[in-house]
């Protein structure tokens, strides 16, 4: 069936972070057959385009001053504004709320994510901030699915060699065994001892003389969680999520972790609210003495402040070109880091349509590679079938096609194309339930564990260049990871409170 003929079906295209999305009244079903209309937005970028191409040149003279400048409001900006509290600070984020990718929305009262879907609580210190900052997302139930060849298959990965999903393959049972053996033959690789090495390798490279299906599953895993297929994975990181992510313990809220920084930044103190500006995309980071200006645009018209330190809580493609005295190694380095462009669907239906796991890989889809249930960590026993519910659909795309994302007839093509398959052809039933799709885009939203990006270029991305400090997803970590960017920058922002 095409999704694309059911003309009362509403369809929303909002950018990476849009406040709430541009809605548009559904098409009447006596209208004639076609794709619905569209609200049409988008991320703020504009300013960011302008920065990379050399168009930004008005420096204002400073019009305030403090002591330090946090830049974004992601989880790495809220976090390091938390550690600035009674301090002479200022945040500055360029969209109109907080949360970066890490942002929610809703729809008839559900909360669905647009970005970050979860996050592993690991060891006491990270325990210990969620802790202080009252947040205990609930834990995720189960494991991930998996489909093959027309069956899914629940719980489908595990570290154990002999789990039993392995024998459901729809395959010959040499497939299920070169699964197993794949697991037990990278097992004697140090993950510890030779991180260096592994690191720079390309994760794909391990795959050779096995079924090509064991690849197969991990170059659709990747793309949505570290930005890469095989090829483009370090084989550190590949081996660290065959072994170590089964075993570990996922956390969310309904609504993904936009939640988390939704009710991280309410329950600020409303007399620190005043020091985050939003709707301020900074153009310019520069020294002047012993003091650093930021120039922004706010409302159309550019400012200065000045300050005596400047966190930087931004992805660092973003800092190269805001900085203009980076040493040389440490620009090019940054411009070596890569970043992957994603679309992300939510799919809302008026009943359940989905409760086999969290999240759900469809192997062999051509438009998408998983889905979640937005509700999951609330109704994964089942619930009310009748209650609507949303369903989360990721993209990943090549970074060959991020320029795509900025065409709105291209990515209204994707979205009914991703509709016709996981609604068509996946899950036919679904059709009669779905009442509207909305699509965000994300040119630059998760940093790609590449070969090399953990052990040669973080080291000298992340280096400080006192005043300015640095921290973002992006900063440490051979993943991208909410707790790796709180944690690092509230170093960070005790360095600039130091140096003040």
């Amino acid at each position: 069936m095409d999704i694309s003929r059911r003309s009362f079906i509403k369809w929303v295209i909002a950018g990476a972070a849009s406040a709430s999305p541009f809605g548009c009244a559904p098409a009447g079903k006596g209208k004639p057959a076609g794709p619905p209309a569209a609200g049409l937005a988008s991320e703020t970028k504009q300013v960011c385009h302008d920065v990379r191409d050399g168009l930004m040149k008005a420096f204002p003279p400073p019009s305030q001053s403090v002591d330090v400048v946090i830049l974004g409001g992601g989880p790495s900006g809220l976090a390091a504004a938390e550690r600035c509290f009674g301090t002479d600070f200022l945040l500055l984020e360029k969209e109109p709320h907080m949360g970066g990718n890490a942002w929610s929305e809703s729809w008839n009262g559900l909360d669905y994510c647009t970005g970050s879907a979860w996050l592993s609580l690991e060891n006491d210190e990270v325990k210990a901030l969620f802790k202080r900052w009252n947040l205990e997302p609930p834990v995720i139930k189960g494991n991930d699915s998996a489909h093959w060849d027309g069956k899914w298959i629940k719980d489908f990965w595990n570290s154990d060699p002999d789990y039993p999903s392995y024998a459901q393959l729809p395959y010959p049972k040499s497939v299920s065994d070169d699964f197993r053996r794949f697991i037990r033959e990278t097992a004697k690789l140090d993950r510890v001892k030779d991180a260096n090495t592994l690191d720079n390798v390309a994760f794909s490279e391990l795959f050779a003389g096995y079924d090509p299906r064991v690849k197969q599953y991990w170059d659709y895993f990747g793309p949505s969680n570290w930005g890469a297929k095989t090829h483009d994975t370090s084989a550190l990181v590949g081996l660290r999520a065959v072994h170590e992510w089964a075993p570990c313990e996922r956390r969310t809220f309904e609504g993904g972790l936009g939640m988390v920084a939704r009710r991280l930044f309410a329950g600020f103190p409303e007399s620190q609210k005043k020091r985050f500006i939003t709707g301020a995309a900074a153009f310019g980071v520069r020294r002047d003495g012993k003091r650093v200006n930021v120039s922004f645009m706010k409302d159309g018209r550019p400012e200065t402040v000045s300050a005596k330190a400047v966190v930087f809580c931004v992805p660092k493609f973003i800092a190269r070109h805001l900085l203009t005295d980076i040493p040389e190694n440490q620009a090019a380095a940054m411009a070596k880091m890569r970043y992957a462009p994603y679309l992300v669907y939510n799919f809302c239906f008026d009943k359940v349509v989905w409760n086999l796991n969290y999240d759900n890989w469809a192997i062999g889809a051509k438009h998408f590679t998983d889905f979640i249930p937005a509700d999951w960590v609330t109704h994964g026993d089942g619930g009310d079938l009748g209650r609507k519910q949303i369903i989360t659909v990721y993209a990943p795309k090549p970074e060959a096609a991020r320029a795509d994302l900025l065409d709105d007839e291209e990515v209204l093509g994707e979205a009914h194309a991703t509709a016709n398959e996981l609604c068509g052809e996946f899950f036919p039933s679904w059709t009669d339930h779905l009442s509207e799709v909305r699509v965000y885009r994300r040119g630059h939203p998760m940093p790609m564990s590449a070969p090399g990006s953990f052990t040669r270029l973080q080291p000298v991305t992340q280096r400080d260049l006192p005043p300015i400090y640095f921290s973002h997803t992006d900063n440490s970590g051979a993943v991208s990871d909410m707790y790796e960017a709180a944690l690092g920058a509230i170093k960070a922002a005790a360095k600039a409170l130091r140096h003040v």
